[in-house]
């Protein structure tokens, strides 16, 4: 089967992205997945160093990765699994991975992931990179349906 799927995991911050993005990889029959978070991209030496004047600089990035890997895979005559694991609170933030998913014969799968303004202390408490809660209402501020 030449199943190519492309997730587009929106969320805030301390949601259950991450997990989400695990369970779905562990899940698909294919050895071919590969997961594109940000995050990952302010990893260093293990540890996540947040540097907000390379933000746009690493979306940049992630979103070049992912292309890559799709382009490189889109021939290949099996199932293709990309996931995106970003908060992606905007239309316009996973706007060109759709673009790039859908040139390369991807099935795009945006999957939001439900959240409570109640809620949001415990979101800022459980997220794995130390993301504030202010900037998680922030977030949620912009959040588009």
């Amino acid at each position: 089967m030449m199943t190519k799927i492309c997730y587009i995991l929106r969320g805030l911050p301390g949601t259950g992205k991450s997990g989400l993005a695990n369970s779905l990889a562990m899940a698909s029959e294919s050895s071919l997945y590969n997961i594109f978070s940000t995050d990952d991209l302010f990893m260093v030496e293990g540890e996540y160093q947040f540097d907000p004047s390379r933000l746009g600089e690493y979306h940049n990035t992630n979103l070049q990765n992912a292309k890559l890997y799709m382009n490189r895979y889109s021939q290949f005559n099996g199932q293709v699994i990309c996931i995106i694991d970003n908060t992606n609170t905007q239309h316009w933030e996973y706007e060109k991975y759709v673009e790039a998913a859908n040139e390369q014969g991807f099935i795009v799968q945006v999957i939001s992931i439900a959240w409570d303004a109640k809620d949001i202390p415990l979101y800022a408490e459980r997220n794995t990179h130390g993301v504030p809660e202010e900037a998680i209402y922030r977030m949620a501020a912009r959040w588009e349906q």
